[in-house]
């Protein structure tokens, strides 16, 4: 739990911080992305100690370390794989955060793997941009459509079937990553 002395409450989820973006307060999927964005600026704006001159509120409330919390939250809800992350810890009581269970996970699906090092190795192999350009397409297609069954596994509470397309979801977020940094002539680097 986390506590914020301003309301001198506990607070369980971050959810709870965006209560226009989440009135249920609890573990949602889907969600207005721009209101997120927009009640995240509201709330920094109010809380930041830049804003604020940098000192305890007179609530007793220390405005950084709310303020950092807000910046926790908000980053790790608006991304679709540490938002899923998040999620399945909550509601699942599975950190998938913890190397060992993604590869638990990951260990059970042999052609995913294999899929992953293909497309590692022809990023590797490529050596003009619009090559890259061509398998960064393909994963972006990749990343939306896991998203989307994300979607549909967390509306009908099929939390082994999100633990699993989470952990796929990384693979294809990493390589994303490596796709950006991609120059031709270096080493590619694909976390996993």
């Amino acid at each position: 739990m986390l506590r914020i002395a301003r309301q001198r409450r506990f607070i369980s989820t971050f959810y709870e911080l965006f209560p226009k973006t989440f009135p249920k307060r609890s573990p949602e999927w889907a969600f207005d992305h721009r209101q997120l964005r927009k009640e995240y600026r509201n709330l920094q704006a109010e809380h930041h100690p830049d804003m604020v001159g940098g000192n305890a509120s007179e609530s007793g409330q220390n405005d950084g370390n709310y303020s950092s919390l807000l910046n926790k939250a908000y980053h790790t809800l608006k991304e679709p794989l540490s938002r899923s992350q998040y999620m399945l810890k909550l509601v699942h009581n599975l950190d998938l955060t913890q190397e060992h269970l993604a590869q638990k996970i990951m260990q059970s699906d042999p052609s995913l793997l294999m899929q992953v090092l293909d497309t590692h190795e022809q990023l590797e192999e490529v050596q003009k941009e619009e090559d890259v350009r061509a398998i960064d397409k393909e994963n972006k297609c990749r990343i939306k459509e896991i998203e989307s069954r994300l979607q549909e596994c967390y509306k009908n509470e099929d939390y082994d079937m999100a633990a699993r397309l989470t952990v796929e979801l990384k693979y294809w977020v990493n390589l994303a990553k490596a796709i950006k940094e991609w120059q031709p002539g270096k080493p590619v680097t694909v976390t996993h």
